[in-house]
């Protein structure tokens, strides 16, 4: 992305004291952030269990591969926020005509049968299909966009005569792994470097920040069984294994489902903030240095635009094979569906997807991720190798090699899942895995530990 020297219009930076981050470990490496949100429908008002669903929502730490962007408003009630059938459709472009026919159609009856007594209380009383847009509505009225930017530029309540701004560059300097005494000095001097660096932080660090709101439903598997016996087999097959496995889970317990035979069904909608070179320029030249903040906390300058939305089904392990308390086994089932959301996001949306350092290369090409990142067998991902350049210290990512995932090898990283194993082997179901990290195959003799790699189509 190409900027101009208006970006400086009025900037005078001094240095700040922030201490960058300079080893050269692999856990240093630009990072997209991150802010998640829930709604509180109106099942979730008056529930233990829905209790027990915020609670751990609100103290469930994001994935490490995403730096924390959380605000402080977690939640809000969709039911405050009405939109009109042209504003979903200025939102989703049409999406949702798209999902209409067959599939909208087989699930919506499939849904609406399991959203009864039997859902907990945790009913969809919103229309799924409004929600992008409810979203946005609900953005726009709290000023979510001006919010991220408002952290991202560590907003102050008074102002700084010696920066002449109630906003500091500390953690642009922090997350973008720049040396923060030559950064300070590079802007402030208004140089070359200087202004790829802020170009380079405007591209590749608030550009992708994203917005996660999540909408979960409880279910009872064995109303979810019921459902999904009478159903046609064009539902069953749409649903995929997730509901498969668990039709069989909740007619093999029995009785023994009742109590804690549940099933927690998230849909999560991701937003990114919309930051580009005119916002970004704007946001320099009128409200860096501004007297006050009135003119910043009032802009619609800064919007957040909806990419896609996606579904999870999490099991909540029936009491004939965990001797967990129920509320144990709700708040697994509820950080489960929150990874798996969030890798389905990823694979599904480019913009979205990560790095991971690269653990081993040898005897084995290794990565920390597993299961929890929706990994399968197959899955394909690309080595990159890290690039600076020298004068303006931007960097870029080559592609060096590919991997693929060995489907014999991948890691179960997901929440509790030691712990479930060991439950599982007690009671004949299964073993409990060694491994700690997935196997890739591929790859040359050009890669080495630490290199990042991201998946691909």
């Amino acid at each position: 992305m190409k900027r101009i020297n208006s970006l400086f219009v009025g900037l005078a930076f001094v240095a700040l004291g922030a201490t960058a981050q300079t080893d050269n470990t692999v856990t240093d490496y630009k990072r997209s952030s991150l802010y998640t949100i829930i709604l509180d429908d109106h099942g979730l008002m008056d529930n233990t269990k829905a209790a027990i669903i915020k609670e751990t929502f609100a103290n469930t730490p994001l994935p490490e591969k995403f730096n924390d962007h959380n605000l402080s408003i977690r939640t809000f009630n969709p039911r405050n926020y009405k939109v009109t059938d042209a504003e979903v459709a200025a939102v989703t472009g049409g999406e949702e005509k798209k999902k209409k026919g067959g599939f909208g159609k087989a699930i919506g009856g499939f849904a609406k049968g399991v959203a009864g007594s039997a859902t907990a209380g945790l009913v969809d009383t919103t229309d799924t299909k409004k929600l992008p847009a409810i979203f946005i509505k609900f953005f726009e009225d709290k000023k979510i966009g001006n919010q991220l930017v408002a952290k991202w530029y560590n907003m102050k309540g008074t102002y700084d005569s010696s920066t002449n701004s109630y906003f500091d560059m500390d953690l642009i300097k922090q997350r973008g792994l720049y040396n923060a005494s030559e950064f300070d000095k590079m802007v402030a001097d208004k140089s070359t470097r200087g202004i790829a660096m802020l170009a380079d932080a405007g591209e590749e660090l608030i550009n992708n920040t994203f917005v996660i709101g999540i909408r979960f439903n409880y279910v009872s598997k064995e109303e979810m069984a019921k459902q999904l016996s009478q159903a046609s087999s064009t539902v069953s097959s749409l649903l995929g294994g997730t509901a498969a496995a668990l039709t069989n889970s909740a007619v093999q317990a029995g009785s023994a489902v009742a109590g804690k035979g549940y099933v927690i069904k998230a849909t999560a909608f991701l937003y990114q903030l919309d930051w580009s070179e005119e916002v970004n320029t704007k946001f320099y030249t009128q409200y860096y240095n501004a007297a006050d903040l009135t003119d910043f906390a009032n802009s619609d300058d800064f919007k957040l635009k909806y990419v896609g939305t996606v579904t999870e089904w999490a099991d909540i392990q029936s009491s004939m094979f965990s001797s967990k308390p129920e509320s144990d086994l709700v708040e697994r089932a509820t950080v489960r569906a929150i990874d798996e959301v969030v890798a389905k996001l990823q694979k599904r949306y480019e913009e979205f997807r990560t790095k991971t350092p690269l653990l081993t290369t040898d005897p084995e090409v290794t990565a920390a991720i597993g299961l929890k990142e929706g990994l399968e067998g197959g899955d394909k991902f690309e080595v990159l190798e890290k690039n600076v350049d020298p004068e303006t210290m931007i960097t870029t990512y080559k592609r060096v090699a590919t991997l693929k995932v060995d489907k014999n090898n991948i890691w179960d990283n997901r929440y509790a899942a030691d712990e479930e194993q060991a439950e599982n082997a007690a009671s004949g179901q299964g073993a409990v895995q060694t491994i700690k990290a997935t196997t890739f195959t591929g790859g040359n003799k050009k890669i080495y530990p630490g290199m990042l790699i991201r998946q691909i189509d």
